[in-house]
Parts: structure tokens; C-alpha cells; sequence
């Protein structure tokens, strides 16, 4: 079975914590690996949540 895989990381946190594009792209590889998928290619969205742009910054209400 041909195999198409999709990471994405909306915040930095994610990425600091854990979840980086390159993390996930080797849980595609191994889970295709593991199951004999044939991975054809694997898109990368380096996309910013719309919640917030910089999540840290710290905002303060007055």
C-alpha cells in the first residue's frame, strides 16, 4: 500500500517539547515500516497557529 504522510507543528512549544517535524516524520517511518507501507512521501507544515503567533510572549491585561 503506497502511503502519503502529513507532520505538522503549529507552535514552537510543540516543537521544544517533543513533537518537532522531525519526530514525527520517524514515527511515519516506523509505523510504514512496521506495517511493509510503501511511504512515497511525507509533507512538512511549518504553519503558525491562529491562536497565537509568538506563544512566548507573555501578555499582560491591565
Amino acid at each position: 500500500m503506497n502511503i502519503i504522510g502529513y507532520t505538522r507543528v503549529s507552535t514552537q512549544g510543540q516543537a521544544r517539547d517533543g513533537y518537532s517535524l522531525e519526530y514525527q516524520e520517524g514515527e511515519i517511518r516506523a509505523y510504514c515500516e512496521e506495517q511493509s507501507f510503501n511511504l512515497i512521501h511525507i509533507f512538512r507544515d511549518e504553519g503558525n497557529s491562529g491562536a497565537r503567533l509568538n506563544e512566548d510572549e507573555v501578555l499582560i491585561e491591565v
